[in-house]
């Protein structure tokens, strides 16, 4: 965990290309639908709970706790001999813990390559309740905590429609949104999401791919430089906002040029086929966003290759290079990385809308302020 611990959405997931060949649901088809959460891939895991049911047969009374095996055979629990390729656990006494951990609604396991794929299926704003804490901190303003409310049911909702043929929507981790089950619920949290149950950000009635991050540095970005693709509902804003939280609006990283090479030949493609060993980088110019877009890098045999930005802070780390909005300086003892703002910089800044509910203003008005070409709507 580093500062803000619960700021783990800097890095919202990838594009999905074939977006445009998939029919979309309307917002009314998608009201009532439980939202399917990845947790993670295990080799063995921990179950636990109150009157669970496993594959809504085999009914284990009062309180339990047994562990879970999976390997290319299949899945192995208890007493149970022969292994099986899905199984589903749900309680009767409301939550399901697996390390430690408590969920609500039904844990499906499957087999993905040999491993434990655990997926939390429950209620849409239980989900929402579920991951606030997570994105922002509990103790912040109300208001700011509906934006996010509002922000990451859109997100949810949007990521869902191009998951059928998936086993689950959306990832519980910074490749979508941070999710931590009903542990990470308090009653703020709880109200955030009540309050709002429904909202969404909507254009042409759909849903819209919510980007959030943590400090935008000033001004927000253009999907299309972070990600290759264009979303005609987002444009950039400029922030005056973020500068209330000094400890965030500047920051520095040291490596040497061995670090960053063995950094950036570990990303499969990243370089050009041939590249030796990192000798030298240099920033190539910046976007209309005051953001880098390239970066010049040159190997020992004097071969040259341009690589972009967030390829580059993707690989290096992202709790590293916190974002692109930086410069850089070479020199016998490595690289100076100067930077300021914390993630991708697409969408809403999760510091500025917590000034501005600082300053009075509703969830409402954060809302528009970051994402000004959508429409708040509320599902039917």
């Amino acid at each position: 965990m580093w500062w803000l611990r619960s700021f783990l959405a800097f890095n919202i997931c990838f594009c999905v290309s074939a977006e445009a060949a998939i029919p979309r649901p309307s917002l009314t088809s998608l009201e009532n639908r439980d939202v399917r959460v990845l947790l993670g891939h295990f080799t063995e895991l921990e179950i636990s709970g109150t009157d669970l049911v496993l594959n809504n047969t085999v009914s284990i009374e009062s309180s339990s706790v047994f562990s879970i095996h999976c390997n290319q055979a299949g899945i192995s629990y208890g007493l149970n001999s022969k292994p099986e390729q899905r199984l589903q656990i749900s309680s009767r006494g409301n939550f399901v813990n697996i390390q430690d951990k408590a969920y609500r609604g039904d844990i499906f396991i499957y087999i993905d390559h040999g491993n434990c794929a655990v997926v939390n299926k429950l209620n849409l704003e239980k989900y929402i309740a579920g991951l606030i804490n997570k994105e922002m901190l509990a103790s912040w303003p109300m208001e700011a905590l509906r934006a996010q409310a509002v922000a990451s049911r859109t997100y949810a909702l949007h990521q869902m429609q191009y998951s059928s043929a998936r086993n689950f929507d959306l990832e519980s981790t910074t490749q979508d949104q941070v999710y931590d089950g009903a542990s990470s619920e308090t009653p703020k949290s709880n109200r955030a999401a009540e309050s709002t149950q429904g909202m969404v950000l909507a254009w042409k009635h759909e849903p819209i791919k919510a980007f959030f991050h943590a400090d935008c540095g000033g001004k927000t970005e253009n999907p299309e430089a972070v990600w290759g693709e264009k979303y005609g509902y987002i444009r950039p804003v400029v922030c005056p906002y973020h500068q209330t939280s000094a400890s965030q609006r500047h920051w520095n990283f040291h490596s040497s040029l061995y670090q960053l090479d063995q950094a950036l030949h570990k990303v499969a493609g990243l370089l050009p086929r041939g590249f030796a060993r990192l000798a030298h980088l240099e920033s190539g110019p910046n976007n209309e966003n005051a953001r880098m877009n390239d970066l010049i890098i040159s190997d020992s045999q004097g071969n040259t290759a341009v690589i972009s930005a967030n390829a580059f802070r993707n690989a290096v780390g992202n709790t590293h290079i916190k974002s692109t909005a930086f410069d850089l300086h070479a020199n016998d003892n490595g690289v100076e990385f100067d930077g300021h703002g914390y993630g991708h910089g697409v969408g809403m800044c999760q510091i500025g809308a917590k000034a501005m509910a600082d300053l009075g203003k509703s969830y409402r008005e954060i809302l528009q302020f970051y994402y000004p070409l959508a429409k708040l709507e509320r599902l039917q």
